[in-house]
């Protein structure tokens, strides 16, 4: 659970010279900029993660929300697929990315930014007390995530793994941080999945020292007292807080960003459910974010096609 946004792409060569050229079009009294190349597709971090999860053949349950316009759009992508789909209906979000060698997004939250515990009925607490894991993600996005947490624990209790990526936080510092105490005193997460830089943004939150991403991971993970992973650009790690895991990442060319995070976090959580040790967990999830990314259609690998990869 939980987001559900549509997304407008935005492929840019260089944001520095299309942010140029809207400045001066306004400066002119405004107008139109063409030559643009954009795409609209279904995103959200929830729904992203639990495509790529049943691609590679978990079946999974997906918790989220929309409007009934969007909610073809939503349901398509799971077609064939072993998994259930349970819309709440308040509004998707919607969100402008722009994408160049990095991805620069705009949005509007919509119903992802008020999804607490109170959405979740009988059904959804029976389906979640019988599911190996549950995954939330995008709590930056919602102002009731930390309450969902909390929820989550207290009602599935200690032995139940709850994921945790929260996408980034960097605009609700004071938010993190108080989520990060909870987590160390209360268990309420046992396993986050960052990026590079929300990792160190994170460590910084927590006043804790380290000379290279390694030690990020290694620190914040014995902080917490999670399992922490973190995918870089060149490598990822992982840390239960005594010992670090590694695994190098292959340079990859593409034309899409959005996504390629969740899908890194479904390979990871794909190894764990599956038996992987540590160093063969992470080079899966490294593996399945290029095959995403090398795809044409950016549709997530299965399992097999990970397995052949090299």
């Amino acid at each position: 659970m939980h987001d559900f946004f549509v997304d407008r792409l935005v492929h840019v060569d260089s944001l520095r010279e299309v942010m140029g050229r809207v400045s001066e079009k306004a400066a002119a009294g405004g107008g139109g900029i063409r030559g643009i190349a954009q795409e609209e597709v279904r995103g959200g971090n929830a729904v992203n993660l639990a495509h790529a999860l049943a691609r590679l053949g978990l079946k999974t349950l997906l918790i989220t929300h929309s409007d009934k316009i969007h909610e073809p759009l939503l349901k398509d992508a799971f077609d064939g697929l072993e998994a259930e789909v349970r819309i709440k209906p308040i509004t998707a979000g919607l969100t402008v990315a722009f994408e160049e060698r990095v991805n620069v997004m705009v949005g509007d939250s919509g119903g992802a930014s008020d999804f607490g515990p109170s959405r979740l009925d009988r059904e959804d607490w029976t389906s979640l007390e019988g599911a190996r894991m549950v995954c939330s993600v995008n709590w930056a996005a919602n102002r009731r995530g930390t309450k969902l947490l909390s929820a989550l624990r207290g009602r599935l209790g200690k032995e139940k793994p709850i994921f945790l990526d929260p996408a980034d936080f960097r605009d609700n510092v004071q938010g993190f941080r108080e989520l990060l105490e909870m987590t160390a005193k209360k268990h309420v997460v046992d396993w986050l999945s960052m990026n590079e830089q929300e990792g160190r943004a994170a460590a910084e939150i927590l006043e804790l020292r380290a000379h290279d991403t390694a030690e990020v991971c290694l620190a914040v993970a014995r902080k917490l007292g999670v399992v922490f992973d973190l995918h870089g650009v060149r490598e990822s790690f992982s840390s239960e807080g005594t010992r670090v895991a590694r695994a190098p990442v292959r340079a990859v060319r593409s034309r899409r960003l959005t996504g390629a995070g969740d899908v890194w976090d479904a390979g990871a959580i794909c190894g764990r459910l599956r038996g992987m040790d540590e160093v063969q967990r992470l080079g899966f999830a490294n593996r399945a974010a290029r095959l995403y990314l090398e795809n044409k259609e950016f549709v997530p690998p299965t399992f097999d096609e990970v397995l052949r990869a090299r």
